[in-house]
């Protein structure tokens, strides 16, 4: 049986983030450091996120639709993302280490 990890981050984007970064470039850090956390790994070590999504798209998204609330789900380096309107990102590992 594997060990669930699970990492959660508190919303970045309101427009642009700390030291005037898009939006794109907060979510798409805040979700490579997420995974990379739960990991244990360093962020140049994941596959690159927009193998399997297209960043511009998250970015449009959470640019437009200020007002509105949903998630998005995708597969990411053996877990989940999760994506929150607020810009919360959550990652549900499982491994195969023992504990």
């Amino acid at each position: 049986m594997g060990i669930h990890y699970m990492g959660k981050t508190t919303p970045t984007h309101a427009g642009t983030g700390a030291g005037g970064a898009s939006i794109r470039e907060c979510t798409t850090l805040e979700i490579v450091s997420r995974v990379a956390d739960v990991k244990g790994c360093r962020a140049v070590d994941l596959e690159p996120l927009s193998n399997v999504t297209d960043p511009d798209a998250l970015e449009n998204l959470l640019a437009a639709t200020p007002n509105a609330e949903f998630e998005i789900r995708f597969a990411y380096e053996g877990g989940h993302v999760t994506l929150a309107s607020d810009g919360t990102v959550d990652f549900e590992y499982v491994s195969d280490r023992s504990a």
